[in-house]
């Protein structure tokens, strides 16, 4: 091969892994930043996803749809080890509302921001599999194969701890008396 060849060929990688970036580096980050409540954390373990992904698949081949799996699982797997090396902090970040105006839609608005952030919050009473589980289905909406794929394990599983997380997570909303109006 000669060098013009080759220099084609690592301008096609840098270009598909540009695509790769632009199109799910938000996904990611969202995912990694309900998982963590840590925006810091999230973005220095979506920039690590994205490194190692390059690092170690950039050169695979792969299909877009694969790609993004193997990005989920990178993700998944380096927020299990930051949070096994270190003790993390939640923060939840809302936006800044005048709760002292009356007007009843940014009430409700606050609200339900607030509901949301505490139901996430929750999300840290769930075991490693059930949290990356339940926020894989509901918040990022994969299938269940999809799921079983990214956290390496069956389609039952994967159904199986979708299933336990939803159940806890209405368990705890209840304890805490979080019902929405």
């Amino acid at each position: 091969m000669d060098s013009q060849n080759t220099l084609s060929l690592v301008s096609e990688n840098q270009i598909s892994m540009s695509q790769i970036y632009e199109k799910n580096h938000k996904r990611i980050y969202d995912f990694l930043y309900k998982y963590t409540q840590n925006a810091d954390t999230a973005m220095d373990l979506m920039q690590d996803s994205f490194l190692s992904f390059h690092k170690h698949y950039s050169d695979s081949g792969l299909t877009e749809e694969k790609s993004l799996m193997v990005l989920y699982t990178i993700a998944r797997n380096l927020s299990i080890n930051y949070a096994k090396k270190f003790s993390t902090t939640k923060e939840i970040y809302s936006e800044d509302i005048d709760l002292h105006s009356h007007n009843p839609r940014l009430e409700k608005q606050a609200e339900y921001q607030d509901l949301e952030d505490r139901l996430y919050s929750f999300l840290g009473e769930l075991k490693e599999d059930e949290r990356s589980a339940i926020l894989l289905k509901n918040v990022e909406g994969f299938q269940l194969t999809q799921i079983a794929e990214i956290l390496n394990v069956s389609v039952s599983t994967a159904s199986r701890l979708v299933i336990r997380a939803t159940e806890k997570v209405t368990a705890i909303a209840l304890r805490e008396n979080l019902v929405p109006d």
